[in-house]
């Protein structure tokens, strides 16, 4: 016997999802990452045929921006994906003892160690480290190619991308991390969305900062992209690109 009740319902609420979906498409600036990644590459048209430039992505959305602006400033502008973790203090966790990162280097901020009394070498800290260090690798491994060497960023112009900055953890991470590890000739930060405020904090911290906008309050993320935090099926194929398994890997990073 067919409920005939549960069915409307269920159509009802397809509808309205519909509905909500169409008009977040209107509504958002970005159709998708391509597009948005296309909009930033114009705004560093000043590093295309550089043959100084790398581009990093720090997350799965910046790798779909990432990957379009890398192509579009030049065949020969290399294109990774580098994630960085930060090491939280077991005692406090919001602080940060330092950073990993995907290649397997380590950042220690000795000051932030010895305020805390932690040595460097204890071994609690040690097996933290190594157990960010195996869950980095095994998210590179995902990855068509493995993370840039030091020799491949020294001296180079170092484009960070993300797809959206707001609190800017990953992206202040990133930036110390490669900071400390790398001797960059100069870093530049780059995402379609970057919060206001948190751009003029990051203009301390590196040589540039390019976005196509800066709002006040970022909000969700389906408010600027289309598609929201799901990837779309174009993003999919730039990600099949990049990533094996990216269709079950992407809401994870």
């Amino acid at each position: 016997m067919v409920n005939v009740g549960t069915d409307q319902r269920h159509t009802a609420i397809a509808t309205q999802q519909q509905q909500q979906q169409r008009r977040r498409r209107r509504q958002a600036p970005f159709s998708s990452r391509i597009q948005a990644g296309q909009q930033l590459a114009r705004n560093l048209s000043e590093y295309a045929g550089n043959d100084d430039v790398v581009v990093l992505s720090v997350s799965r959305g910046g790798a779909v921006v990432g990957s379009v602006v890398a192509s579009m400033l030049g065949e020969n502008i290399p294109h990774w994906y580098y994630k960085v973790q930060t090491i939280p203090c077991q005692q406090m966790p919001r602080l940060s003892l330092g950073s990993v990162a995907g290649d397997g280097s380590v950042r220690l901020d000795n000051m932030v160690a010895q305020s805390l009394g932690i040595q460097t070498t204890d071994p609690q800290l040690l097996r933290q480290i190594s157990a960010i260090n195996r869950r980095l690798r095994h998210d590179q491994a995902a990855f068509h190619k493995t993370a840039p060497s030091s020799e491949q960023l020294q001296g180079r112009v170092v484009i960070v991308v993300d797809d959206l900055v707001e609190a800017g953890d990953t992206m202040r991470e990133a930036i110390m991390h490669l900071r400390h590890c790398f001797d960059a000739r100069r870093i530049i930060v780059a995402a379609p969305v970057c919060l206001a405020d948190l751009r003029k904090q990051l203009q301390r911290h590196v040589e540039g900062v390019v976005d196509i906008v800066s709002p006040l309050y970022v909000g969700a993320v389906s408010q600027w992209y289309a598609g929201g935090a799901n990837v779309l099926p174009c993003e999919r194929q730039v990600l099949a690109l990049m990533f094996s398994r990216a269709n079950n890997r992407f809401d994870n990073a």
